[in-house]
This record gives C-alpha cells, sequence and structure tokens, in this order.
C-alpha cells in the first residue's frame, strides 16, 4: 500500500487547514491509502500544548515523516496558499530531493 505524506498551507489559515486536511485524509484513506496528516497531528498538539504553529517548529518531525512515505500529496485549495507557504516549499523541495513523488490534490469547497 502507497504510504502518503498529505501537506497544506498552514499559517494563516490554520482551521480551514485542519478541517481540509482531515477530510481529504479520509477520503484517501478510505481509497486504501496510508496517509500521515501532520496538520491533523500538529494543530491540536500545538493548540493544547501552547506550541506555536510555525514552521520552524515542526520542520525536523516532518521531514522524518517524509522520508517514511512513498509520496508527498499538496493540497491546494486557494491560488496562493501553496506558493506563498514556506513549510510546503520546503516540505516539496525536500521531497524531490529524496527521490519522493510529489502530486497535487486540488481541494474544491
Amino acid at each position: 500500500m502507497k504510504k502518503i505524506y498529505l501537506a497544506i498551507p498552514y499559517t494563516g489559515y490554520e482551521e480551514k487547514s485542519f478541517d481540509i486536511a482531515n477530510r481529504v485524509a479520509a477520503k484517501l484513506i478510505l481509497e486504501g491509502y496510508i496517509v500521515l496528516s501532520p496538520i491533523s497531528m500538529s494543530h491540536p498538539i500545538a493548540k493544547l500544548g501552547v506550541l506555536d504553529g510555525k514552521w520552524d517548529t515542526w520542520k525536523t518531525i516532518d521531514m522524518e515523516f517524509i522520508k517514511w512515505c512513498d509520496e508527498v500529496v499538496v493540497i491546494e485549495f486557494n491560488d496562493r496558499g501553496v506558493l506563498e507557504s514556506v513549510g510546503v516549499q520546503d516540505e516539496i523541495s525536500f521531497a524531490k530531493e529524496i527521490g519522493k513523488e510529489v502530486s497535487f490534490y486540488k481541494w474544491k469547497e
């Protein structure tokens, strides 16, 4: 089974990203994929643990998860989010650097 790392812009879209990431993760799981959605994990931890949601807080953890996956799926939900997200751009670059497949999932509300 293919292991997917789900990337989505977060800063400035925190609640929306959390909601969309969970919905897309559920859809992909129902399709038979093994899915890691870091926002699904880190968003509640950040809120309850009083951590910031900044990329520097999560970068080391997320890069380890990218090493584990077969593919990085990037959720696009607006015209600029992916391009403006430092975290998503780093995730894409790192995935490509280590030979992981990168694809894009267009979210439609």
